[in-house]
């Protein structure tokens, strides 16, 4: 399915759940969240060529595995924990979407911790190797 498939197919189910919420909000919100399932189906599908591309590149460069991995895995955060977010702002759970936002983050950091404590590390042997 191309992108232009995609947006005209999300387009015409948002336009559905306009119409919808006038009648039943509640039906307008699983709609709504269908189309975000349709639109992350489309995305986890051309994950495979991205993940392909960054195999090609740390074929080519010598860089820990390690760092690749926590950096998608932070986008993944990013993605999940704004996908769950904005469908319950739709829903009008704003402070549940904060908590969710909140919780995001602070994962993000915990992921992100080993890698700032090799650039720790680095920092300490280049300056110790100095004195």
């Amino acid at each position: 399915m191309s992108l232009i498939s995609l947006v005209l197919a999300v387009v015409v189910i948002i336009m559905l759940a306009i119409k919808l919420n006038k009648i039943n909000p509640e039906y307008s919100t699983l709609l709504s969240i269908g189309a975000c399932l349709f639109i992350i189906f489309f995305v986890i599908d051309k994950l495979s060529v991205v993940f392909g591309y960054i195999d090609r590149i740390t074929a080519y460069i010598d860089i820990d595995v390690m760092y690749i991995e926590i950096i998608l895995k932070m986008i993944g955060i990013a993605y999940v924990c704004e996908f769950a977010s904005n469908i319950c702002k739709d829903a009008g759970y704003s402070a549940v979407a904060s908590q969710i936002e909140m919780a995001g983050k602070i994962s993000m950091i915990a992921l992100g911790i080993p890698v700032l404590m090799s650039v720790i590390d680095l920092v300490v042997a280049l300056v110790g190797g100095v004195s």
